[in-house]
């Protein structure tokens, strides 16, 4: 059986910040007109021509709870988790989901972290996905309890940094 995705965070590369650190020109554009919300539909383009997924946040829950009794973040932090759906409708298959962060009001980023089932479902299980195929699940992000998440963002694997995205505002 696959292994939950969790869309890869393999740290800075290609002038991103430091996972954690303010992104300040992320932060800066939080709520920014081209920012989608729970419901939108954003097309991500690729790296290769004709090669885009369209992408869904179908909704996001706050905070996010595991069917594991005993299975919860540690002290101090809350889990909030994101459903997503993502559908290749061009181009060339796909190996890698890409990124996806959630940014708090301070302008900070945090990645997704791996999970097991929540009480509003599955976690996103993502092997490859050929041409007119979808997966669905949850993805799931660790946060400071006194923080709000207002922005998420997801990144194309297949991309240069700072394009083949989108933005959700929360």
């Amino acid at each position: 059986p696959a292994a939950p995705a969790a869309p890869a965070d393999a740290g800075a590369r290609g002038g991103e910040e430091e996972p954690g650190v303010p992104d300040r020109a992320a932060a800066a554009g939080a709520g920014a007109a081209k920012d989608a919300h729970v419901g939108d539909s954003v097309r991500v383009q690729g790296q290769e021509v004709g090669r885009h997924l369209q992408v869904v946040l179908a909704a996001f829950v706050d905070p996010a709870v595991s069917v594991e009794p005993n299975y919860a973040p540690p002290a101090g932090k809350r889990w909030v988790a994101a459903s997503m759906s993502f559908v290749n409708v061009g181009g060339a298959s796909y190996g890698a989901l890409g990124r996806m962060w959630a940014y708090d009001g301070a302008g900070k980023r945090h990645p997704v972290v791996r999970t097991g089932e929540l009480t509003t479902g599955k976690p996103l299980v993502f092997d490859s996905l050929a041409v007119g195929e979808r997966a669905e699940g949850w993805v799931v992000f660790e946060i400071p309890e006194n923080q709000r998440i207002v922005r998420l963002q997801y990144q194309d694997a297949n991309t240069r940094p700072n394009s083949g995205g989108g933005f959700w505002a929360v």
